[in-house]
């Protein structure tokens, strides 16, 4: 293979530059310019020059990352967000209810509160939201009309928030989505299996379930045994050994008093990819990790390969200076704003050949949250996790877990999530200032809250002692996995090659078709990324 090192670093003097498309109906096409006029790039410090430039450090970006690390070409890795090592005190992550700055990304729109109707509330949420304590944080919260979308910020993307899950759909499930040319069976036999290796996992051990913190998982464990439904006991991204030390008391208490989603995993139980696929792409040393390096806009170089603007930040936020990265292959998996950045691109003129489904196709993966309400869960301390069983309908079309939350059990609450299949999906589309927004509406999932809500009180009916259940409807449903917009088979090839242009890729969950059918994301944007990989790394050794 070829030793594809970074090439050289170049200062610039402060110009901007107009880049030079090389695509069908750019300003270089003998038909003449597209209707989209391309845009001055902003003005950079400096330029650097590397082989391959990977955008976004989870689970689809550090995949690629090692696979091709392992095939012995350099890349580099531009991470938006901070690194959070573990540390001694193990205290790097922010936990609740002492949440701190540290837990929300630092752009005003990153804010859960419902978007304003009026000039008046536009200006209170302005104030509101800037006050709001942020920094370079965990947690990016994109609320949009209709749904407020979830996402990790950090060397290991979302894979630092998320539940730690590792569910892989049914087949016939499956095929409702995906293109019938990904054959499920090859992904069962080879691509799954080998995902949930290199990620490290476990199913969710009997052993725990005799201790105290993990009673509300014992309660749901037996209603979803005696409910009659498919149930299943859950593989984990996590190192149970570190979960029985917690208990044991010699680590700090993090997955035990649900401390390990949204506010990270203190403890260091919680295999985030940034311990696995990438931690072994740096272990090499063909992989560069960049941290706080956000991207801000996609072009062409001029010379078929790319150019990426982006700007170098402190932990503040602040941008310490702005850099070209110029690239003969790119690589997008910056999840949910791979395809806000591909849109933009494509609008603006500089990637105007991107395919026009490029931004269609985004969907909640039919997230949806339901409680149950239970005289048997005592007051106490809050419950330990992971989710340990999840129950599927006979159609594999909607899943449904106890996921328990770091709050006290007072109320006598099971926190049940639940996935489905979504009837309609949504679109990324441009703004009028350049930036986008997503046109989606609570209606398109009807069909997979119905089934997700069935599941649960099927479930609800045997928990000991009786259970009630209280949907939690909203006019703003909270996203966890967003997934979409640059769908594998329409907006790319089969391999997730973006149409109109060579050496411009995306591998991560923006390729699925918004859903995982029914199934919690991480697992299936593995496999599918490593299926990818093993076609297209030649691709990456030619120069």
């Amino acid at each position: 293979m070829t030793d594809h090192t970074p090439r050289h670093t170049t200062p610039l003097q402060d110009i901007t530059e107009t880049p030079k498309i090389d695509a069908p109906g750019g300003p270089d096409s003998p038909d003449g310019p597209t209707t989209a006029t391309a845009r001055p790039v902003r003005r950079a410090d400096r330029e650097e020059r590397h082989h391959t430039v990977i955008i976004g450090s989870g689970v689809g970006g550090s995949v690629t990352a090692f696979r091709l690390a392992e095939a012995g070409i350099a890349n580099v890795v531009l991470e938006r967000g901070r690194r959070w090592p573990k540390t001694p005190a193990a205290n790097a992550f922010p936990t609740f209810p002492s949440l701190d700055k540290r837990l929300l990304w630092l752009d005003n729109d990153s804010t859960p509160l419902p978007p304003p109707r009026t000039p008046l509330l536009s200006a209170l949420h302005s104030a509101l939201a800037g006050a709001l304590p942020r920094s370079t944080g965990l947690l990016d919260v994109i609320t949009q009309d209709h749904v407020v979308i979830l996402s990790g910020t950090g060397v290991g993307g979302g894979t630092l928030v998320y539940g730690g899950v590792l569910a892989q759909p049914h087949a016939s499930a499956f095929h409702q989505l995906f293109p019938a040319e990904l054959d499920y069976t090859e992904l069962d036999d080879v691509y799954y299996p080998r995902a949930r290796r290199r990620l490290i996992s476990a199913p969710f051990p009997k052993d725990l379930l005799a201790h105290g913190q993990y009673r509300s998982t014992r309660l749901w464990n037996v209603a979803a045994m005696a409910s009659g439904l498919a149930a299943e006991t859950i593989v984990g991204n996590y190192d149970f050994d570190i979960v029985r030390s917690e208990l044991g008391g010699t680590r700090t208490a993090s997955v035990i008093t649900g401390q390990y989603h949204f506010t990270g995993c203190n403890s260091g139980a919680k295999m985030s990819v940034d311990r696995t696929y990438l931690a072994r792409a740096e272990a090499t040393g063909k992989t560069t990790v960049r941290p706080l390096h956000r991207v801000t806009e996609l072009s062409q170089d001029g010379r078929g390969g790319y150019r990426v603007l982006a700007e170098h930040t402190d932990m503040r936020g602040q941008v310490i200076e702005r850099l070209t990265f110029l690239c003969d292959k790119l690589v997008l998996a910056a999840g949910p704003h791979t395809p806000r950045l591909l849109v933009t691109a494509r609008e603006s003129g500089a990637l105007p050949a991107l395919h026009e489904s490029v931004g269609a196709g985004w969907g909640s993966n039919g997230d949806h949250l339901a409680l149950i309400r239970t005289s048997a869960l005592p007051l106490g301390a809050p419950q330990g996790g992971p989710p340990a069983v999840l129950v599927r309908n006979a159609a594999g079309t909607a899943t449904v877990m106890h996921s328990p939350m770091p709050f006290p059990t007072g109320p006598g609450l099971l926190t049940c999530l639940g996935m489905g299949i979504s009837d309609r999906f949504g679109q990324w589309v441009p703004t009028g200032d350049g930036g986008t927004r997503l046109d989606w509406k609570t209606e398109h999932d009807t069909t997979s809250r119905s089934e997700v809500e069935t599941l649960v009180r099927q479930v609800a009916e045997h928990i000991p002692g009786g259970g009630t259940v209280l949907a939690a409807h909203s006019s703003h449903p909270v996203v966890a996995h967003p997934v979409g917009g640059a769908v594998l088979g329409r907006s790319t090839d089969l391999y997730g090659r973006l149409h109109g242009y060579h050496g411009l890729y995306c591998l991560d969950g923006a390729l699925m078709p918004g859903s995982t059918a029914a199934a919690n994301p991480a697992l299936t944007i593995a496999a599918v990324t490593e299926r990818c990989l093993d076609h297209i790394i030649p691709d990456f050794d030619s120069t």
